[in-house]
């Protein structure tokens, strides 16, 4: 072999080094693209998992528990990230001079729904962590009324597992035990069409098919005292 072809062959050889370092480091950058794509994505998954735990995003709202008969209800109000408070009471009108507009029996209370997993566009499923009875005296008169502690908030009782239905949701969806608990299911089929969707939010106490609904403006249900 002359100098020439040596000089060929060596250029040829160095070429080829070049060119073979080359796509290694564009192999490295490639894998570190890939790694970044991954590790992007693991975020965003997490920044998903975080949304999709939250109630929600027109929370906090007041959802109401009551037959309509009589002068009991339960009062919540549930915030976008589960916890709530509120306040159960029932009105008799035993009433005496000292308290002339009647008694009442109250629990006020709080607590915190987790595990919120959102299921499909109608519904969501979380599960009763905390409930604690607030303290407050066992008799006291305030504006008239006589006030007597309850011990336990009616509609919250063996309450594990809780499913927030979404307004639009098919009302065949909705068992009637749980239905029967919402006003608007209340019209006879003689005298109007019984409503195809949910108007407005309900929640439901699987144990007891209890149901919590909200309302808009609803004078009739603020609570009888606020601390």
């Amino acid at each position: 072999m002359n100098k020439v072809q040596q000089k060929k062959w060596i250029s040829v050889l160095g070429m080829g080094v070049f060119i073979l370092t080359m796509l290694y480091i564009c192999t490295l950058y490639s894998d570190e693209d890939k790694r970044n794509v991954a590790k992007n994505a693991a975020v965003t998954d997490k920044m998903q998992q975080n949304t999709d735990n939250d109630l929600p995003a027109d929370f906090p709202k007041d959802l109401f528990f009551n037959s309509g008969v009589g002068g009991w209800r339960t009062y919540l109000r549930l915030n976008r990230d589960g916890s709530f408070t509120g306040e159960y009471s029932d009105f008799n009108a035993y009433a005496e001079d000292d308290f002339p507009k009647g008694t009442v029996t109250i629990c006020e209370f709080e607590g915190k729904f987790t595990n919120i997993q959102r299921m499909d566009q109608y519904h969501y499923t979380m599960s009763l962590e905390k409930l604690e009875i607030l303290d407050i005296p066992e008799m006291w008169i305030e504006n008239g009324y006589r006030f007597l502690k309850e011990d336990e908030p009616y509609g919250l009782e063996n309450g594990e597992k809780f499913i927030l239905y979404m307004p639009e949701t098919p009302i065949e969806q909705l068992s009637e035990d749980f239905l029967i608990w919402w006003p608007s299911w209340y019209y006879s089929e003689e005298e109007t069409v019984r409503p195809e969707k949910l108007s407005c939010y309900g929640m439901c106490n699987e144990a007891m098919q209890y149901g919590f609904f909200s309302y808009e403006g609803m004078d009739a249900f603020e609570p009888y005292i606020s601390r």
